[in-house]
């Protein structure tokens, strides 16, 4: 949309009273949705706060606070991002790690098998060191 229109848009705009600029931007999405022109799916917490927006701008609660309200839900809607871009690093790092047999797995956590075989290597070592024990006081006495 050029320039222009935009501007002679939003001068209309201004002076419609909220409740026919709600009906005004129900139907830009009426239209949108109709022709598919949605450049990008907003996110659950936009859309959340989008729908408090609505809900607060029906009542008598000024500007300044739906303003405030939305930017609240839009930190949000940024830390949520963040956590969720950190969960997937955590997840990739714990699916790429190897594990004791160099195979990929998950976070290299021993199966049930390698577990019993470490168990088994423990026994096995600590049998060796009793017999050297055993050995060594038979030898000193």
């Amino acid at each position: 949309m050029n320039d222009n229109l935009k501007s002679k848009i939003v001068r209309r705009l201004d002076d419609l009273p909220d409740d026919m600029g709600r009906q005004v931007l129900d139907y830009l999405d009426f239209l949108v949705s109709k022709y598919n022109l949605s450049r990008r799916a907003p996110s659950t917490v936009q859309r959340l706060a989008e729908n408090i927006e609505d809900r607060i701008g029906i009542g008598s609660v000024s500007e300044m606070a739906t303003k405030g309200a939305a930017q609240v839900a839009e930190a949000a809607s940024k830390m949520m991002d963040g956590l969720a871009s950190a969960g997937r690093v955590v997840a990739d790092e714990l699916t790429a790690k190897p594990s004791k047999d160099g195979e990929e797995g998950a976070g290299g956590a021993p199966t049930d098998e390698q577990e019993e075989q470490g168990v088994q290597e423990e026994q096995d070592v600590k049998e060796e060191n009793d017999e050297n024990d055993e050995k060594e006081e038979a030898g000193g006495a």
